[in-house]
């Protein structure tokens, strides 16, 4: 985010918040839990939960209905897999094209070293 530019809370977001975000207490002093797996019953549920804990912030977790998850993960790998098509059509269109900028000057740029081009490859090579 840009630096002067401040966040602000929408109403809907107020209310997410107030609804949705849940400690570890809730969930285990009241019956909230079994309410939330009982509404994700028979049909897709879109309604997700923020479980933290009030101790560490930084513990967070998300519930969500399972098939609505599901969802979402095939949503993403439809993305990906898209994504990596657009790359190869585009690598095989610009496979014969001269490259115009010097390698040592794209390894300045990117602050490249030969140990980080070997993991580059590495990763490569594991895909």
């Amino acid at each position: 985010m840009s630096e002067g530019i401040k966040k602000t809370a929408s109403a809907d977001a107020l209310e997410f918040v107030k609804e949705n975000v849940l400690s570890i207490s809730d969930l285990t002093r009241t019956k909230k839990l079994s309410h939330i797996l009982d509404s994700y019953a028979g049909n897709t549920n879109d309604q997700i939960f923020i479980v933290q804990n009030s101790k560490n912030r930084k513990a967070q977790a998300v519930l969500s209905d399972l098939d609505y998850f599901l969802d979402l993960l095939n949503c993403r790998e439809a993305i990906e897999e898209a994504v990596d098509q657009l790359s190869y059509e585009l690598a095989l269109k610009r496979k014969d094209d001269q490259a115009t900028i010097p390698l040592d000057q794209v390894i300045r740029d990117y602050s490249l070293d030969v140990d980080h081009i070997m993991e580059l490859a590495n990763a490569l090579e594991e895909e």
